[in-house]
């Protein structure tokens, strides 16, 4: 196998700092790329940009029509939330659709985590993915309608660190925390146990408060 080099420069990227990036990359593509030109460099990260922007603007409106639709028709949300590779359907057995057909909307978690107010947690919170998770359960906790799911594969190292305070932020404000195993997940049933145990526990935390 030909000998690759890993160019791993992203934290400026994700965490907002474009000149910062756009500094560190070039003198890094440099090494690779000696005749590159900077205006052809700027080029493309103006365009890296607006290609995520504009997915980034795309799930969100789209987030925002399931709620809206979810609203009209008083239907439970689901903040499905998982690492990029849990989009895979060969790898998240389409849990996604599991829970539509338990008669929830499902949105993901970097289709709301915007609009969190910044929060404060209990754990070192450097990772983009992580906030986001943070951000979601934050935005989560203030609006009923709404109940996260997380998937995860491992649950061991920063993972472990990360569901102990997305469950704690949902907890103290007595919303229910639902994991899913993806490695454990050998047929839907027991997913399937899990999911509707959710939504029945949801009924009964509504029925409670109607009866208030």
């Amino acid at each position: 196998m030909k000998k690759s080099d890993l160019i791993n420069i992203v934290n400026d990227a994700k965490n907002g700092d474009r000149k910062a990036f756009e500094k560190k990359f070039y003198q890094t593509m440099l090494k690779y790329f000696p005749d590159i030109q900077k205006n052809e460099f700027l080029i493309a990260v103006d365009k890296a940009y607006k290609g995520y922007n504009s997915y980034l603007d795309s799930i969100r409106k789209k987030a925002a029509d399931y709620i809206d639709t979810a609203h009209k028709d008083d239907i439970p949300i689901i903040v499905l939330c998982g690492r990029p590779y849990h989009l895979d359907p060969e790898i998240n057995h389409g849990i996604d659709q599991l829970i539509c057909d338990c008669g929830a909307v499902v949105i993901s978690e970097d289709s709301i985590c915007h609009l969190a107010d910044k929060i404060k947690v209990n754990v070192l919170n450097q990772w983009t993915y992580h906030a986001r998770l943070y951000s979601a359960a934050s935005y989560v906790v203030d609006h009923p309608e709404m109940n996260l799911v997380q998937m995860v594969s491992f649950g061991c190292g920063v993972d472990a660190i990360t569901t102990d305070e997305v469950r704690s932020i949902l907890e103290s404000h007595g919303k229910i925390y639902t994991q899913i195993k993806i490695d454990e997940v050998s047929n839907l049933g027991a997913v399937k146990i899990r999911l509707r145990s959710l939504f029945s526990a949801l009924d009964m935390q509504k029925s409670v408060k109607e009866d208030k």
